[in-house]
Parts: C-alpha cells; sequence; structure tokens
C-alpha cells in the first residue's frame, strides 16, 4: 500500500489504478475495495467505469465500509452515465448504515432523503436530528442545512439566534452560499446585527469563491457607492465575470454603466452591446432599455417602429415597465400606426393606473369608437371607480359583441344590481355565456345562482343564453367562445 500511497503523491495514477485493482483483487480489506471502486469511478489512470465502480464499492460496504456506502448510495442517486437506475431506497439503506455509524456525509445525505421524502416517509424532525448529528462533526453542508432548518423552522422550532451561529460557522468553512446570505443578512441587518463593513468582506468572500450573484451584487455596490467607495474598475471586473457566468442582471448592470447612470463616460455602443446580451437572457429590463435608446435616437437615429418591437418583447420578459410606457405612447398619439388598437388597451390602462390622464382618455376614445377591448376595460374602470351607471352600456356593447370579462361583470351587476336593475335570471345568464366562454369565476357564480332560481327561472335564464348564441352566429360570429376572448 505504500508504494500506492507514494505513485498518489507523485500523480502517477496508471501505477495507483493497477496497484489497487491487484490489491482489490487478491486481498478482502474493505479498504482496498472502496479505493479501486472510486479510482474507477473517477476514471484515474483510466476511463471511466462507473459498472466496475458500483461491484467494488458494493464489497467494501458489505465490508462495513462507511465511505463506500455513502459513495455507492450517492451513485443511486445521481443517475450517472452507464450507472444503476436511480434508486433512492437502496441509497437509503445504505446511508442508514454509515450514518448511524457516524459518517457525517452519510448523515447529511440520509438528512436530505428525510426532508424530501424519498427512499423512507418524509419526516422532518428525523431530517434535522441527522443535520445536526452531522454539522456538530463540521461537516460544512450540513452546517448551512441547519441554518436554514432554524431559520425556516423545519424539524425544529424556529431560532434565529441559531440560524445565524451555524450560517456563520458555514460561512467560516468556506461555503459561498452561506457566505452570500450571511452578507445580506448583515448588510441589512435582518437576522443578523447591521454591519455592512463585515457584510461587503463576506460578499468578497462568497464572489472569489465564484458565487455569480454574489460577483454581481459586489459588482453593484462598487457601480453605485453603496456601503463602499465607488470603483469602476472593480465593478466592472465583478460584474464581467458575473455575466460571463451567464448572469443577465450583470449584463444589464454594465448597460446602465455605460449609458452613463453612473458617472462613467457614456458609451452608446457598449451599452446598447450589454443591454443587447442581457435581453439574450430574457431580462427584460434590458430589452425595454434598448427600446428607450432607439426611441431616442441614442445610437444616431430614432427608430419607433423597432422600439415598440423591442418594448412588446420585454412585456413578454415580463418587464411591466414596458406595458406602462406603451400605455404612454398610446396616449401621446406616438403608438398609432405602430400597433393594433386592441393590443395597446391593456397597455394604456396600465399607464392610466399609474397617473396618465392621456392614456385613460385615449381608451375612453376608443371604447366610444366602439372598440370592444376598450369598452370593457374602461367599464370596468368606471365601476371600480363607483360610476356604475356609466359604466352599463360599454360593459352591454362589449358584452353582446362576446367580451367575456363584459359579460362577467355584467352578471355580478346584475347580481347586486350595482348600476342596474338586480335580475337573477340576466344574471344567470350572462354568467353561462361567459362561462361557456371559460370564465372560471363565472362559472362558479352561475352554480350559485342555479340555487336562488325556480326551475322556471332557470329555464329563462338558458333561453336568454340561447338566444344570445343564435344572435351571435347570425352576426357571423362562429362561437361564443371565438367572440369571448379579448
Amino acid at each position: 500500500m505504500s508504494a500506492i500511497e507514494q505513485a498518489w503523491q507523485r500523480g502517477d495514477f496508471i501505477t495507483v489504478r493497477e496497484g489497487l485493482k491487484q490489491l482489490a483483487e487478491q486481498t478482502d480489506r474493505p479498504l482496498a475495495h472502496y479505493r479501486y471502486g472510486r479510482v474507477l469511478l473517477e476514471g484515474r489512470g483510466g476511463p471511466v467505469d462507473v459498472p466496475g465502480a458500483v461491484e467494488w464499492l458494493q464489497r467494501a460496504a458489505d465490508g462495513n465500509d462507511v465511505k463506500a456506502a455513502t459513495l455507492l448510495a450517492r451513485i443511486y442517486l445521481s443517475q450517472m452515465p452507464n450507472g444503476p437506475a436511480r434508486d433512492t431506497e437502496q441509497a437509503a439503506v445504505l446511508l442508514n448504515k454509515a450514518a448511524t455509524r457516524g459518517e457525517a456525509e452519510a448523515q447529511y445525505y440520509l438528512a436530505l432523503l428525510y426532508k424530501q421524502g424519498e427512499g423512507l416517509p418524509k419526516d422532518l424532525t428525523q431530517a434535522f436530528n441527522w443535520l445536526l448529528a452531522s454539522a456538530e462533526q463540521g461537516y460544512i453542508e450540513s452546517q448551512y442545512e441547519l441554518a436554514n432548518a432554524y431559520a425556516e423552522g423545519f424539524g425544529t422550532p424556529k431560532n434565529t439566534p441559531q440560524a445565524l451561529r451555524w450560517l456563520s460557522m458555514a460561512a467560516d468553512g468556506g461555503h459561498a452560499n452561506a457566505q452570500f446570505f450571511l452578507a445580506m443578512a448583515m448588510d441589512q441587518g435582518q437576522g443578523a446585527p447591521l454591519d455592512r463593513r463585515a457584510a461587503l468582506g463576506w460578499l468578497r468572500r462568497a464572489a472569489e469563491s465564484g458565487h455569480v450573484i454574489a460577483q454581481r451584487f459586489l459588482g453593484k455596490k462598487y457601480l453605485q457607492g453603496d456601503g463602499t467607495e465607488a470603483n469602476e474598475a472593480e465593478a466592472v471586473r465583478w460584474l464581467q465575470s458575473a455575466a460571463k457566468a451567464g448572469d443577465g442582471v450583470a449584463y444589464y448592470l454594465m448597460g446602465t454603466a455605460f449609458r452613463g447612470d453612473f458617472g462613467i463616460p457614456a458609451d452608446a455602443k457598449q451599452a446598447w452591446d450589454m443591454f443587447h446580451a442581457a435581453s439574450q437572457h430574457s431580462y427584460g429590463p434590458a430589452t425595454t432599455a434598448m427600446g428607450r435608446m432607439l426611441e431616442t435616437g441614442q445610437l444616431g437615429t430614432v427608430n419607433l417602429a423597432d422600439a415598440v418591437t423591442l418594448y412588446r418583447r420585454a412585456l413578454q420578459q415580463g418587464d411591466q415597465a414596458a406595458a406602462v410606457h406603451l400605455g404612454k405612447m398610446a396616449g401621446a398619439g406616438t403608438l398609432e400606426g405602430l400597433a393594433p388598437p386592441h393590443l395597446a388597451v391593456p397597455w394604456a390602462m396600465a399607464a392610466a393606473d399609474n397617473g396618465d390622464s392621456a392614456a385613460l382618455d385615449w381608451v375612453h376614445g376608443q371604447a366610444k369608437a366602439g372598440l370592444r377591448p376598450a369598452q370593457a376595460t374602461y367599464g370596468i374602470w368606471l365601476t371600480k371607480q363607483g360610476r356604475a351607471t356609466d359604466a352599463v352600456a360599454f360593459l352591454q356593447s362589449a358584452a353582446q359583441k362576446g367580451g367575456i370579462d363584459a359579460q362577467y361583470q355584467l352578471g355580478l351587476m346584475r347580481t347586486t344590481g350595482n348600476g342596474i336593475e338586480q335580475d337573477y335570471v340576466r344574471a344567470h345568464s350572462w354568467m353561462n355565456i361567459a362561462a361557456t366562454s371559460g370564465h372560471t369565476e363565472a362559472a362558479q357564480k352561475r352554480d350559485v345562482l342555479n340555487d336562488l332560481l325556480t326551475p322556471e327561472q332557470v329555464a329563462e335564464a338558458q333561453a336568454l343564453t340561447r338566444a344570445y348564441f343564435q344572435a351571435a352566429r347570425k352576426a357571423g360570429l362562429d362561437s361564443a367562445q371565438e367572440a369571448g376572448r379579448e
């Protein structure tokens, strides 16, 4: 074995592999079986041989080698190429065997299985107990998970001081996630004493460990001078590191820097390139920023058509600010000819909800002109403003044209008598029409109304519903469902 150890020290893994193979085949020593199995699994001194590794690790586990049992359990959990099928029950048996003999890594993985209810019944108390046993032996992953257990209260009552204690221990041990969350807690004074200087230190440690979000946060702090002096070089260094790892927000922040937001000399081309990279990672605010550059001519020329296309893409990527801006454009008249009016209605209402009166006036004008989505939207807005009586005409027009939301709103108003005469029969009919078009809440309220009406009244409501569908077909609508989609 000493010759094998010497070969390992000098990196001669061919000799290591050959020596361990001979030793494993000639002896019954579980340690030799384990080490040869591990060499096969890691592909040292030759190709990776997962089936061979499983065979030798099983022999070592049968000989009560706890490290072999733990490694073999991880193979059963990981679905390696050419490895055995995932078998959580077999993994649980192996881990339990090693954990009860004090193997900290096995205790950690056994805790995860108990927490997730995989391979054995879910038991958060057992999960906590095994995490505690492992963490007390210094296993860093368990210390981090134990901190989460105390913070969230799974398997044990919530205990913020204990959560901080174990989080700090994991951070001291080099756990990057622990370092990042400890930094956040200290930076905000939530779950830990406020100490922004110490927070910056932990954030740097996490960033140096390759924690991408920590790199982005650190770059942002240097960019904004938040908790430290602004430092352009450090900001760009850390943001570039996060961006190269695929973090779209880091690209966006670099774009804002090159746009000139933080005192760095503006470079429109660089800003565009950074925003474009962030947009490629589906970060909506970056796509919105690109639209603004085209709309305002920051690249040399104004291009409203392409700007609108970008705003719409940003909205698809989840940036609601793009909807507000598009709504403001509608109110200002600059969206005309660049997007269909029926699509612009929700954008304009988003702008109106943000205080843009011109956008609301635009919706009102479109409603008076007979645009169905505008009529439904404006009618519902009037109802929310306590002007239900003024809303009725808009809602009735939209409902007759197939507007589902308008149909549902009229059903509510007929149910309560808000702004219109209370009429359960007509309420039932409008709810039924909206439900036929897929409105779930309308279906539920229609069923409630069923219990309030006599059979004769229900029949009357159904007759009104049939009449609506017949009129819709005569008007050229194939179905109420097609007519009702806004």
